[in-house]
């Protein structure tokens, strides 16, 4: 009986003891790692910033004219919700005298797929 007690207290002292090691070691109490851009709901994604200096430096204009040409305003206020809309890249692309191929990589969009 003496045994068997001591047994248990032994067995409870090291699962406590494993236990305050785990919670010290962030390796092993990272139990949902961070969520990568694949992982993120499709309705959830988040809107990246377009850097328009650097793209209108790739495009060989100036910073101002792609803005016009993408009608975003220069010095831009948060807007209410649901009034953002989509720029038309193949008009901006005219104005600017690209394609909106080269337009779309300078501004880092993504190609969209061809439709059926």
């Amino acid at each position: 009986m003496i045994i068997r007690q001591f047994l248990a207290l032994a067995a409870i002292s090291l699962i406590l003891a494993a236990c305050g090691q785990a919670g010290s070691n962030p390796n092993l109490t990272a139990q949902n790692p961070p969520q990568t851009s694949e992982q993120i709901p499709l309705g959830r994604r988040s809107h990246r910033h377009i850097d328009f200096t650097a793209a209108a430096q790739k495009l060989g204009v100036t910073e101002a004219k792609l803005k016009e040409a993408l009608g975003v305003p220069t010095n831009p206020t948060n807007p209410p919700d649901g009034e953002r809309r989509r720029p038309d890249l193949k008009a901006a692309a005219t104005k600017l005298g690209v394609t909106e191929e080269k337009l779309r990589e300078a501004l880092g969009i993504p190609a969209r797929p061809p439709s059926n």
